[in-house]
């Protein structure tokens, strides 16, 4: 179809919802359903999905995010009715994902995980695969998981596959297609299970079509199927089972070898000093997983008052946020900085897709970080060898993060001494300044910082390398200009810190998002300078994870530009 066709159909087509079952193989039953659309015109004529998403496609953009808005409507409508504990797998094209996340909103509100599918045909440019990776963290902040269809498909391979670091990977069906009988594809297939269980990556075979492939792909590790063989798509939610030979069989926790090389992995890790990052996050809850060959690892942070899910690996729904004054066993723990053990299905049905849990506390620089958590679908899974290991990598977790968060005690005190000794012992300001700016980004585990100073109707802006932009004062303090509605200008206005947790969701910064987004800025923290109960300048900080700045780190800066304020003050007289 070309272009001209959709903008006929777009008007009378209408689209509705059918799910088809995805099928763990280890024990057998419904773990997913995946959202598809069916297409009519009017009411009466059907049309075929492929042809109109190849006409929306060539429309461009905005005809492809549109179609993607209209079936997520559709499904989020009908997928309400999702049985308890299921996922909800739902494709969606690049272009929304860059351009218009604001579309995947009826999805989040849905009481269950949903999996955003991405082709490894995506037709992403390489040099906005970058901003299109950041915008995934971003969804994932948000409570989504991500799948990479179509693996094998394509030339970009298992570089796209790096890449991307979905949760789960979807073997394209030409691979799956004979798999019994073509020694070649399942060598393929076998290589994909192998790489994607070393990355902590749950592998789907989608069109299966007959018994004997069901059997190979069993063989060969997939962790789950779809296809004809098990269920058609349909509007309802079908219920199957399947037998093979691994349903039924407990998963065994990993050998000495296995997690000593999981925890090598961490190890590996903290040395090259990833920093406080989403892809840490991510490697540690894959490495417990590994590890103890449970079925789900979750990783929590403290955030305010409440234990939020940073990071899940295999996790079969959405983890919960924690508040820290809920009772809750998990809170209770942290608290107390101990572990907690839980071996049955919890009363009220939180997290119940866990027969059995344990719970290590992640502690940091000696306060309590957040909670490492392993599940398995089976009850009394828990036992003393498996408990010492995941505590022993929640130890190790808060080491990696000790070494390598925004915030080591050391190098705050450091900046903190040499910004006291220099308000004592005034010296040449910017040099002084970019010193200061460097020791920041180091202490806060951000890429990137600046300190402005208001004078003589001046905004200078002072960068990490010693450079001095020079900008009118007067654009920042007027709350209708573009400066003026940015976090430096409403912080220099009110006297008050300005935190920017996910520049996407924030409208003064539109005009600089896809600036922004290239040097891999997702949020940003704006602190007043105050002497005498005037703002002197602004300490202006980025970070490339989405609610970088902790309470504990807003104090910090908090207490850096209070002595640059002093600092300044003492230049000034």
């Amino acid at each position: 179809m070309d272009a001209d066709i959709w903008l006929e159909i777009r008007e009378d087509m209408t689209l509705a919802a059918v799910f088809q079952p995805i099928v763990s193989l280890a024990h057998g039953r419904v773990a997913a359903y995946e959202a598809l659309s069916r297409p009519t015109l009017g009411r009466e004529q059907p049309l075929a999905i492929l042809d109109v998403v190849e006409s929306a496609r060539a429309a461009g953009p905005h005809a492809e995010a549109e179609l993607d808005g209209l079936a997520i409507t559709a499904i989020a409508s009908a997928a309400r009715h999702l049985p308890t504990g299921a996922m909800l797998f739902v494709n969606v094209a690049p272009v929304t994902v860059l351009e218009q996340p604001e579309l995947l909103q009826p999805l989040a509100e849905l009481p269950c995980t949903v999996v955003l599918e991405v082709t490894e045909r995506s037709t992403v440019p390489d040099t906005r695969w970058h901003v299109f990776t950041h915008s995934l963290d971003i969804l994932r902040w948000r409570g989504f998981l991500v799948a990479m269809d179509d693996c094998g498909a394509g030339y970009s391979g298992l570089n796209r596959l790096v890449a991307l670091r979905p949760d789960f990977a979807k073997v394209d069906m030409e691979l799956v297609r004979g798999v019994d009988r073509d020694s070649a594809k399942a060598q393929l297939v076998a290589a994909l299970v192998s790489f994607s269980r070393r990355a902590g990556i749950t592998v789907i075979a989608e069109g299966v079509e007959t018994r004997a492939e069901l059997e190979t792909l069993s063989e060969l590790g997939v962790d789950y199927v779809q296809g004809f063989l098990l269920a058609r798509p349909e509007s309802g939610f079908a219920e199957t089972e399947v037998m093979v030979g691994r349903q039924g069989k407990r998963r065994n926790a990993s050998d000495a070898g296995a997690a000593l090389g999981a925890a090598m992995r961490l190890a590996r890790m903290a040395v090259r000093g990833l920093g406080d990052a989403p892809g840490l996050y991510e490697a540690i809850v894959h490495a417990a997983r590994d590890a103890t060959g449970a079925d789900a690892a979750v990783l929590r942070r403290r955030v305010g008052q409440t234990l939020e899910p940073v990071a899940t690996s295999g996790a079969p729904l959405r983890p919960r946020a924690i508040p820290l004054s809920s009772g809750d066993p998990l809170a209770a723990a942290f608290g107390a900085e101990r572990s907690a053990t839980r071996q049955t299905h919890p009363p009220d049905g939180a997290d119940s897709a866990y027969g059995s849990a344990f719970s290590a506390p992640v502690v940091v620089d000696g306060v309590a970080w957040g909670v490492l958590t392993v599940g398995f679908q089976e009850e009394n899974r828990i036992r003393g060898e498996l408990a010492d290991l995941a505590t022993g990598l929640a130890d190790q977790a808060g080491l990696i993060l000790a070494a390598n968060q925004g915030g080591l005690l050391p190098l705050r005190t450091d900046a903190i001494d040499t910004l006291r000794y220099a308000v004592q012992h005034p010296g040449d300001i910017s040099d002084f300044l970019s010193r200061i700016i460097r020791d920041v980004e180091r202490s806060t585990g951000s890429h990137d910082c600046w300190i402005g100073i208001a004078r003589d109707g001046r905004f200078d802006i002072i960068s990490g390398d010693g450079d001095v932009a020079e900008t009118e004062l007067a654009q920042w303090l007027d709350p209708e200009s573009e400066m003026g509605r940015m976090p430096p200008g409403v912080s220099l206005r009110e006297a008050r810190r300005v935190i920017v947790d996910d520049i996407r969701l924030e409208p003064s910064l539109a005009s600089q998002l896809e600036d922004l987004l290239q040097q891999a800025i997702i949020s940003a923290a704006a602190i007043p300078m105050i002497s005498h109960e005037r703002v002197v300048g602004i300490l202006k900080v980025y970070h490339s994870t989405v609610a970088a700045f902790t309470e504990d780190q807003l104090t910090f800066l908090e207490e850096v530009a209070s002595l640059l304020a002093d600092y300044l003050g003492r230049m000034a007289a």
